[in-house]
């Protein structure tokens, strides 16, 4: 699916997301995104949560904004008892 549309920045530099941009990627109020700058394009993403640790984005648990997969936990409680 191909979206394209224009929008004018704000005095603050903001863009609004059109409805249908926010639809297509499942971005709800307070979502967070990625914004990646590659050459002269901007990349914007929906924000996957994952492992601080190893990238992992499966069994996370969330301190803050941060994030460490169980695997991770595991590991350092080895770790940790040594």
């Amino acid at each position: 699916m191909k979206i394209s549309t224009v929008r004018r920045t704000d005095g603050l530099g903001r863009v609004v997301l059109p409805e249908e941009l926010r639809s297509a990627l499942g971005l709800g109020e307070g979502a967070s995104v990625r914004l990646t700058l590659e050459g002269r394009r901007v990349i914007l993403e929906k924000e996957t949560p994952q492992c601080a640790l190893c990238g992992c984005t499966e069994n996370l648990y969330t301190q803050g904004e941060s994030a460490v997969c169980a695997q991770c936990i595991q590991a350092l409680a080895e770790m940790a008892s040594l």
